[in-house]
């Protein structure tokens, strides 16, 4: 009986320069598309913007419509994310070369699972980088449509339109909070794992700190500590308060008719036109900085798993070298960049997690 053969490390530097080089090929291809997508990407934002203003115009003759601008607002804002059900094709690029998929039963989901459960840290990132990641591409549209509603009621406050003064501070607020909501999350960049980075950098800090004294390790705890306390206020009243402010805005109204529920819906359906324009320019932007991004990194690694391949040290180096820069592999390909549309126009380019390789027993190995 033929025994299996025992890969030499010429072999698995071999086999990572090859994996490496085919997802290169695959975002240099997925680059490809987003550029052939970017090159006319704002010409689908001058009516959205035309209409925009035209609106602004029209609530100043209609005051009570900008009532229903913050409520339609609130709508798309709390729940943005569902309309990212709508019907849609997803379109990817595959380069898994003569690799056969061999679909997992649900005992092997089920272990997957169990695998990525066990590591914390990981699951943590991915569910900040599932949800924040997906809120950087939305920050200029709704910069735009509530700037827009503050621009009106701001022109009303300082005519003494006494019609708006009673809810004017809590929208005040409330718009504020998102437009500092929305800054931190681009601070952030959970679309990079920004988040990671950050707390790498602060858990270093307290660990430099301890060994000066505990003085120092006090104002950085605490300093942490103030941090975090901070961002949870924001997030707080960007993600909980809006639910009171929609609240407050519906029983503020009067004597709605027909013609308001019309109006209502018409401009629900121009905001939500004016969200998706503007979150497929910013996603389309965002994917364009992070594959080239991921470009150059995969391309220094295998440029650096070359150098490995011709290495004259010790066992030991060449391994740890390998071990090095695999890992780093593995966490750069953890996430992958993902397309959708709207019903095959206006795509939106996604961050999320990649399960080829997230839920994959011998990459978790070498991710932390």
């Amino acid at each position: 009986m033929e025994q299996p053969s025992i890969l030499t490390f010429d072999d698995s530097v071999l086999a990572f320069t090859e994996e490496a080089r085919a997802e290169l090929a695959r975002q240099q291809d997925l680059l490809e598309l987003v550029k052939e997508e970017r090159k006319h990407q704002w010409r689908g934002t001058i009516f959205p913007l035309l209409l925009m203003v035209l609106t602004g115009v029209f609530i100043f003759q209609y005051p009570k419509a900008l009532w229903s601008w913050f409520i339609a607002s609130l709508v798309l804002y709390s729940w943005n994310f569902i309309f990212l059900l709508l019907p849609t094709t997803r379109k990817g690029v595959q380069n898994s070369g003569n690799v056969v998929k061999q679909k997992k039963s649900k005992e092997q989901r089920r272990l997957a699972y169990r695998r990525l459960l066990g590591k914390p840290k990981l699951t943590i990132e991915i569910v900040i980088t599932l949800f924040l990641g997906r809120m950087v591409p939305l920050t200029i549209g709704f910069t735009l449509i509530l700037g827009t509603g503050l621009v009106v009621l701001g022109s009303f406050l300082l005519t003494d339109y006494t019609a708006v003064a009673g809810l004017a501070r809590l929208i005040i607020v409330q718009a504020v909070l998102i437009f500092v909501f929305y800054t931190l999350v681009n601070f952030l960049e959970p679309q990079s794992q920004g988040v990671s980075v950050i707390a790498r950098s602060w858990a270093k800090r307290m660990g430099a700190a301890k060994l000066k004294g505990r003085t120092a390790s006090f104002i950085v705890k605490s300093a942490a500590v103030a941090v975090l306390v901070t961002v949870a206020i924001i997030f707080i009243g960007a993600l909980v308060l809006p639910g009171f402010t929609f609240l407050t805005l519906l029983t503020s109204l009067g004597d709605y008719g027909l013609w308001d529920l019309l109006l209502f819906i018409g401009i629900f359906m121009e905001q939500f036109w004016i969200m998706r324009s503007f979150q497929s320019v910013m996603s389309l932007r965002m994917a364009n900085q992070m594959l080239n991004a991921r470009i150059d990194k995969l391309e220094g690694l295998v440029e650096r798993a070359n150098g490995i391949a011709g290495m004259t040290d010790e066992d030991l180096a060449r391994c740890d070298a390998l071990q090095t820069v695999t890992r780093e592999f593995y966490s750069l390909m953890l996430y992958d960049v993902y397309r959708i549309d709207l019903f095959g126009r206006s795509p939106v380019y996604l961050v999320g997690p990649r399960k080829k390789y997230v839920f994959d027993e011998k990459v978790l190995c070498h991710v932390p």
